[in-house]
Parts: structure tokens; C-alpha cells; sequence
């Protein structure tokens, strides 16, 4: 059971600290992945449209559930907004999309995914045009999107939103122009990328901050090729095995 000394408070939203990150986990994996995460006392479990794994983690939370050995107030799922979603017009779609897959009426917290946006292309996670380069969707709109991520507060379908690798300026400006403020900012964290600037602004406005890659990010080099990012001054790191 959560408790004062398991959560943080952003707003009025009690946030576990600890939690189980999902990304790149197969169906196998992550079913035993949550088994465990659960036994062991984790309540807060985060995937995201495009990691493709929303299905095996609403069986997994649904076995669980239906056993009655956890109560859906007890957990904090985490989802986020696809970057080929990222316009006004998509966001209740993909959210009921991932409260499907999820076998969930509703999630905790509901995260814009990236502040860039792709155009949506067969749902492609990277779409590409013919000569390889990224399809990136010029007429992005944070403040448009960020209405419609309000509505859906207010309709039910996610207790809270937040956002997802916003820098501080992008941040600011949802904050500044928001009716429901974002209670989380999930980006990048360690001891090569501290984000102070960032985490000061956050800790001023009431913005809770969640890290990933806490221990460094070693798959963020194979990541970038295969978006076709430059990886020149991507430190290749190796925490696990050499600490």
C-alpha cells in the first residue's frame, strides 16, 4: 500500500518513487517482469503507446486484479501519448487505444511522449520518407495538444497529465498556459545529463520529476543510429558492468 514515505506529491497527485520502466521488454519479459515488480512491492508501472507492449502488461495487471491480490487504487500505470499522435485531434483516440490494450478504464498519468511530432504513417513509430529522413510533423502544437490532454482529465480517462523529454522552455510554456498544469516531466537522467536547470524549474512550479536511464543509458547509442540522429558526443556507457 502506498504511504507518505512511498510517494512524492506534484499537485495533488501522489506518485510512487520508484517504478518499473517497460521499454524494449517482450511480451515474455514483461509478464514475468510485472509478476515480479508487483510481489516485490513496485506499484508503478510505465509503458507507452509505441513500446508495443500495452497487451501483455493489461494481462499481467488484469490477472492480478481479477485474483484480488491488488487493488486498482493501489497502482499508478503510466502511459504516454505516441510522437505520430501528437496533434489535437488524435489524443482521445490513442488514449482509448492504450486503456484497451491496458484492460483499464482509466490511467494515473498521461504523458505527451515527446515535444516533437511525426506524421502518421501506418502508425510507423519513425516514419521516413523516400530518401530516408524522418517525417517529422511541421505543424506540431503543444498548447493544442495540451487542451485536448486536459479534457481527458477532466472526462476521466487519466487522473493526471504530464509530459515526456520537454526541455525547459517547452515546459514553461505549457505551464504558463494551462488550466491543468503538468504534475510530471519524464526525461533523460544521470550523473552525465543532470538537467539542473530543468529540475530547479520544476522543484519552483510543482512539477515532479521522473527519471529514466537513471544509471546511464547505453542503448540510447544504438537508439539514435536507427533514428538517423547523430550519435558524435553520445557517451558510450556501461554502468552495469563497469560501474
Amino acid at each position: 500500500t502506498l504511504n507518505k514515505d512511498s510517494v512524492i506529491t506534484a499537485g495533488d497527485v501522489n506518485i510512487p518513487v520508484i517504478g518499473l520502466g517497460t521499454w524494449m521488454s517482450s511480451e515474455d519479459e514483461i509478464e514475468k517482469a510485472i509478476d515480479a515488480a508487483l510481489e516485490c512491492g513496485y506499484r508503478l508501472i510505465d509503458t507507452a503507446y509505441v513500446y508495443y507492449n500495452e497487451k501483455s502488461i493489461g494481462k499481467a495487471l488484469n490477472k492480478w486484479l481479477e485474483s484480488g491480490k491488488i487493488r486498482r487504487e493501489d497502482l499508478f500505470i503510466v502511459t504516454k501519448l505516441p510522437l505520430f499522435g501528437c496533434r489535437a485531434e488524435h489524443v482521445e483516440y490513442f488514449l482509448k487505444k492504450s486503456l484497451e490494450n491496458l484492460q483499464l478504464s482509466y490511467v494515473d498519468l498521461y504523458l505527451i511522449h515527446n515535444p516533437v511530432g511525426l506524421q502518421l504513417k501506418n502508425e510507423e513509430p519513425f516514419p521516413r520518407d523516400e530518401s530516408g529522413r524522418l517525417l517529422l510533423d511541421m505543424d506540431t502544437d503543444h498548447l493544442a495538444v495540451w487542451k485536448e490532454m486536459e479534457k481527458q482529465v477532466n472526462e476521466g480517462r487519466t487522473r493526471s497529465i504530464g509530459v515526456s523529454n520537454f526541455n525547459l522552455k517547452q515546459l514553461k510554456r505549457i505551464v504558463e498556459n494551462s488550466q491543468i498544469k503538468p504534475v510530471n516531466n519524464q526525461v533523460e537522467m544521470h550523473i552525465y545529463l543532470q538537467q539542473r536547470d530543468l529540475v530547479d524549474y520544476c522543484k519552483e512550479n510543482d512539477v515532479g520529476v521522473c527519471a529514466y536511464g537513471p544509471l546511464g543509458s547505453p542503448s540510447l547509442l544504438n537508439f539514435t543510429k536507427n533514428a538517423g540522429i547523430s550519435t558524435e558526443g553520445v557517451p558510450q556507457l556501461t554502468p552495469l558492468t563497469d560501474p
